[in-house]
């Protein structure tokens, strides 16, 4: 069964695999792709997983699963919330007609303004180098940075900035490329 044949299986398998209620719904877009994701927290605590899909309507789409170790320092606050862990990113890249996946390593980081509690300020970063990336897929980097307001006591709104790239493997998918870059907008919502 080829990986894109298969690559529905994933979010099928999270969702069967988490408890019926999700922590986080994020659903985010722009003029070319949309994201949706699903973050969970698990026992013990400190440790979190999730889904998510990235449709591009020109290049196809990347599923991912995450699993993180998460940690806020200052817990009657939650001013600052730490994740370390990585990503496995299923790729199907349909500009190029390749398939891969990759073991992503990387963390987050949520920091709310200290004067204004409403504000905050996110990021992310993950990398694959080639030793662990399959199939057609030679490295996967991805880094996103955004700004967000607490519209609601459990929804936040933002706006930021997305980098994904993909290197492939041999000469016969070309040169790397920009699989998302741009900037985007959202909505996050706590159950």
């Amino acid at each position: 069964m080829s990986l894109r044949k298969s690559a529905w299986l994933l979010p099928l398998a999270l969702m069967v695999s988490l408890p019926a209620s999700a922590d986080v719904l994020d659903i985010n877009l722009n003029g070319d792709a949309a994201k949706i994701s699903l973050i969970r927290p698990l026992p013990p605590e400190g440790l979190e997983a999730g889904g998510g899909l990235l449709l591009h309507k020109d290049d196809g789409y990347i599923l991912d699963a995450e699993m993180h170790l998460v940690d806020r320092p200052e817990p009657g606050r939650n001013a600052l919330f730490l994740g370390i862990g990585g990503k496995l990113p299923l790729i199907s890249d349909d500009r190029r007609n390749a398939d891969g996946a990759a073991l992503a390593v990387g963390g987050k980081l949520r920091w709310t303004l200290p004067d204004y509690n409403r504000a905050a300020v996110a990021g992310s970063v993950y990398y694959a180098p080639s030793v662990i990336s399959l199939f057609d897929i030679d490295s996967y980097q991805e880094y996103s940075l955004r700004g967000e307001f607490q519209i609601l006591e459990d929804a936040n709104v933002y706006l930021g900035y997305r980098h994904i790239e993909l290197s492939y493997d041999g000469d016969k998918f070309g040169a790397d490329r920009k699989f998302d870059d741009g900037i985007y907008a959202g909505f996050n919502l706590s159950f």
